[in-house]
């Protein structure tokens, strides 16, 4: 089977997720939609750009951000934070290349810096 098949197959029937471990509790990661991708990455706006997704994320070197995007991407909100924020930087940072992975990263970093720089855009004074 091609590989796009079977993408679409394991969406259909709900097979393509992965269990991610934080703080010695598991969690299921589905695929992102772009309203779970767009929160986590309002939390990992601030990483700098680096040659693969694992780079980027140990660029930020914040675990509460780490936490937070995770949040959004297990849950599609905050609410998990506080409770990821017990694990290790290890684990936060583990679980996002994990959650991420099933995503392309070149599509992701694209995201990333994307809205980094309409943060520097919204920052700066008309003239």
């Amino acid at each position: 089977m091609n590989q796009g098949a079977k993408i679409v197959t394991e969406s259909i029937i709900g097979s393509d997720f992965r269990t991610v471990f934080v703080a010695g509790k598991a969690y299921t990661v589905y695929p992102p939609t772009i309203h779970k991708l767009a929160g986590a990455i309002s939390h990992l706006s601030g990483v700098q750009e680096a040659d693969n997704l694992k780079e980027v994320l140990l660029s930020l070197g914040e675990s509460e951000a780490y936490s937070k995007a995770l949040s959004w991407l297990i849950a599609g909100d905050e609410n998990l934070s506080e409770e990821l924020a017990k694990g290790t930087y290890e684990e936060n940072v583990n679980a996002l290349d994990e959650a991420l992975s099933m995503i392309d990263s070149k599509v992701f970093l694209k995201a990333v810096s994307l809205a980094r720089n309409v943060s520097l855009l919204a920052a700066k004074p008309r003239s």
